[in-house]
């Protein structure tokens, strides 16, 4: 069947009012918009854009959780939304790594990005604020663990050897281009909050590798501050977001040039994380609040509202 053309002029909204729908709706959508998503991609979605839009299509139709989403012209303008982000922020979808996943939510496609798509946002993204890949560190009961906050250095020592007891949380060391430096920490406690306030745990992924999902769970939440910054510099990504219901609209005498930047200025708008709209409270009150120096983490991460 061959791809839908967009007609002159003619508006997101337009195109998808009378889209195909399903496998060949998300194939379409993909012929037809990727134009215009390769005019907002981020330099290393350029590089390979076919490749990309290759495996988005593969990703996408293959879900079967997604079914039901691309059976809609709402679900798939919500898929095109989400793709908009994810180039942007040049994230990839699919492969061996993937850094960015779509989820089904009331109908629509909700985008969320991996613990590796945070980091790619942070370190390689267009706006990208940290000068080092982070990695996770792992504190356990026997270890010798200390913060130095105001010198923003760390001393974690323990025996490889020999048992250390129960895991305590996590940390990483975060070190931003203009020569700031971070030590941000989670306790194992939290993790588990998380999980439960947003019933993580209850997918199979979480039943089978537990200890893998409670690291990506840490990972993404000490990283929600520079992943903010950076998004701030490029576009904001979010979690979780009202999509406008799809409507014909009055034809616009607009150009693609033009359609584009309004798009980007409207995503920006209702992308920034003050205007978010999360899936439930924070499960922790006290998230905001500075930790202490000491043997082991006391205290959540620092300010901001959670991001999941």
């Amino acid at each position: 069947m061959a791809a839908k053309t967009q007609e002159k002029n003619q508006t997101e909204e337009e195109f998808f009012a009378i889209a195909t729908v399903g496998r060949n709706g998300v194939k379409d959508m993909l012929a037809v918009m990727g134009p215009e998503l390769h005019k907002i991609a981020a330099a290393n979605v350029i590089d390979n854009f076919d490749v990309w839009k290759t495996r988005a299509l593969v990703e996408i139709a293959s879900s079967d959780a997604l079914k039901p989403i691309i059976a809609t012209r709402t679900g798939l303008l919500s898929i095109y939304q989400g793709l908009t982000k994810a180039a942007t922020a040049g994230l990839q979808i699919g492969g061996q790594t993937p850094q960015v996943y779509f989820v089904p939510k009331a109908g629509k496609a909700v985008m969320i990005p991996t613990k590796e798509g945070y980091s790619q946002i942070a370190t390689y993204g267009p706006g990208a604020v940290l000068r080092e890949y982070p990695e996770l560190h792992r504190v356990y009961e026997k270890d010798k663990f200390r913060i130095d906050d105001a010198a923003r250095t760390y001393d974690h020592k323990f025996e490889p050897f020999a048992e250390r007891g129960k895991l305590l949380g996590y940390f990483t060391v975060l070190e931003y281009h203009d020569g700031r430096k971070a030590i941000p920490y989670i306790l194992q406690d939290k993790v588990r909050d998380i999980q439960k306030a947003y019933k993580m745990s209850d997918g199979p992924a979480w039943k089978k590798s537990p200890d893998e999902m409670d690291e990506k769970t840490a990972m993404k939440y000490l990283l929600r501050e520079p992943v903010r910054e950076s998004v701030g510099r490029a576009m904001m990504v979010s979690l979780d977001v009202e999509y406008e219901e799809v409507a014909p609209v009055e034809p616009e005498t607009r150009n693609v040039t033009e359609r584009t930047s309004e798009r980007l200025a409207d995503a920006t708008e209702a992308l920034d994380p003050e205007n978010a709209v999360e899936p439930e409270e924070s499960p922790d009150p006290e998230a905001g609040k500075e930790g202490k120096d000491g043997e082991t983490p006391t205290e959540g991460e620092k300010k901001g509202p959670d991001l999941f």
